[in-house]
């Protein structure tokens, strides 16, 4: 966890936190990510990946998380040496090496035993029967408590609850990121070898996140309970008590997850009521719309034919995996973290507020640079930082944004010869490797063209809406606009589905934008480094999926 000394004054190095090679991530966080959030992920994400490749044998240790001035740098952590920048061993020693060691003998047993029996299968069985009504009746507990009839003794027990609430989340959220790719990078990487091309690859999955397209489904269930003109969700319950009744159950459900992003900082949905009539007057027709699917199959049938006639069974059972997993990876998110975290959004809000009235802080928004056990002391009155303290604090994460953070920190990433690892290892290693890749943009990214990754075979013609943060495009965003945005995240799903098209500066085919893109059947483009920058707001611009290419027009 990070310490407190390196909040209390702007850092302008940036230096690795242990050995290893860290790389930057962009596709997440801003420079001013909160401290609670920080905490969480720095301290969520390792275990739940190391849970994750143990279960399933991967030759690595876990994905390892830190933040440096703000900034979210990962790395992956190898089994031996983790510790030391070592240089790759000589195949023949890591061939040995790995035939001898204990530790990668065990780890070749379960990678065997794991693409044997497809133990992927069984954690989304566990997440179904399991976990997830677990994560959803914790939360749906957690956000039903009125935080102002709760004194500061009930608050600070009510945050330290749902903090651990959100790092158990992350914890699940990670491992199970592990079992809902585990597929997807077999399909790719047995797909390469059959000489079929990614981005089909992951179009064969169009259609099968349902739960991309659950918020805009049950829009439109509200839609067709409330016709009419509406201008409020007051409107809407006007309607009827099946329209308020479905209200309340969308608000229930959905209302109380991080829309804006990942951090506390952005709005939960239920704080946006105008974003959500707009949502609703726009969702009409969207339900029943199978066009994803049957574009998902159409694609999946004809990659089928170009496999090897010996291999096709083989193809069957990996895209039929791949695509059972593939709605988990859009579901876990905010059932495991985007719920949790919203809700203790709610709780931070509060705190804030009652700690500035108190004079213990400066300002409310001063909050955002403490951590959850600091929150409590204070609201216990066990310890006082002072707001000076707080201050300095605040000011230090301010700064970060002016920064220029390296792309790498450490040694250049050093890529085990794969053809020296026993075969389930191999194979593991791959899909591991090659998931990480598709999910961030290339880091080779340069010069001034509208070049990107493209989403789909065709083009569109809208009005942009270049903001910063996804969530600052709906006050102005009009179905049938073009979002161009840094990112997207899952809770957006809603709103996006008045989007004519998409373009992002960060992601690759695995990001959450590409995958909205297949499943609301919209065009998208990403990996435009410079989009945000090259494309003015309002300007009308041509999407060009199948090139990959967006211009202004």
């Amino acid at each position: 966890m990070t310490t407190d000394t390196a909040h209390l004054t702007a850092t302008t190095e940036f230096e690795a936190p242990t050995a290893g090679s860290w790389e930057l991530d962009l596709s997440h966080f801003s420079p001013d990510a909160t401290r609670i959030i920080r905490d969480a992920i720095e301290a969520g994400m390792p275990v739940g990946m190391e849970e994750g490749f143990a279960l399933v044998g991967a030759p690595v240790k876990t994905i390892d998380a830190h933040f440096i001035n703000g900034r979210f740098y990962r790395r992956l952590v190898p089994l031996v040496g983790a510790n030391k920048n070592l240089p790759a061993p000589p195949d023949i020693v890591l061939k040995v090496a790995t035939r001898v060691h204990p530790l990668f003998r065990a780890k070749t047993k379960a990678a065997a035993a794991t693409l044997e029996d497809r133990i992927w299968l069984e954690e989304l069985e566990r997440w179904e029967s399991e976990w997830k009504p677990s994560m959803i009746a914790t939360s749906r507990r957690l956000a039903a408590i009125a935080l102002n009839a709760l004194d500061n003794e009930a608050l600070a027990d009510h945050l330290t609850e749902t903090y651990a609430h959100v790092v158990r989340g992350l914890q699940l959220h990670f491992r199970l990121h592990v079992s809902d790719l585990g597929p997807i990078g077999l399909l790719l990487v047995r797909g390469r070898d059959w000489g079929l091309d990614s981005t089909e690859l992951m179009q064969s999955l169009s259609g099968y996140s349902l739960a991309t397209s659950a918020p805009a489904v049950a829009l439109a269930e509200i839609r067709a309970l409330a016709p009419g003109d509406l201008s409020s969700l007051d409107d809407v319950r006007a309607a009827g008590p099946a329209a308020s009744a479905a209200l309340d159950e969308f608000l229930a459900v959905f209302g109380d997850r991080l829309t804006g992003g990942y951090d506390i900082s952005g709005k939960t949905l239920a704080e946006m009521p105008e974003t959500i009539v707009a949502s609703i007057r726009s969702a009409e027709g969207r339900s029943g719309d199978d066009g994803a699917r049957l574009l998902g199959d159409e694609t999946g049938a004809k990659l089928r034919e170009q496999v090897p006639a010996e291999h096709r069974a083989e193809f069957d059972w990996i895209l039929d995996d791949a695509r059972a997993l593939y709605g988990l990876r859009d579901e876990n998110g905010p059932i495991t973290y985007q719920w949790p975290a919203g809700i203790l959004r709610k709780i931070v809000l509060e705190v804030g507020t009652r700690l500035a009235s108190d004079g213990q802080l400066h300002d409310p928004t001063h909050i955002a640079d403490l951590s959850a056990a600091e929150m409590a002391n204070e609201l216990r009155a066990t310890s006082k930082l002072g707001p000076e303290v707080v201050a300095k604090r605040f000011e230090a994460r301010q700064s970060w944004a002016e920064l220029d953070p390296p792309r790498l920190l450490g040694p250049e990433p050093v890529i085990p010869s794969l053809s020296a690892l026993p075969d389930p290892l191999a194979q593991l290693m791959d899909c591991v490797l090659t998931v990480l890749e598709l999910i961030e943009s290339p880091l080779d990214r340069a010069g001034s063209d509208l070049d990107g990754i493209g989403i789909g075979d065709e083009s569109y013609v809208g009005r942009a809406r270049v903001v910063s943060d996804a969530i600052d495009a709906l006050a102005t965003f009009e179905p049938g606009d073009v979002l161009v945005t840094p990112y997207t995240v899952p809770t957006i799903n809603s709103v996006l589905a008045m989007a004519g098209a998409v373009v992002t500066e960060e992601g690759g085919l695995l990001s959450h934008a590409a995958v909205i893109a297949r499943e609301f059947g919209i065009p998208g483009v990403i990996g435009i480094d410079n989009a945000s920058s090259v494309i003015e707001d309002g300007a009308s611009i041509e999407v060009n999926a199948a090139a990959g290419t967006v211009r202004v027009l």
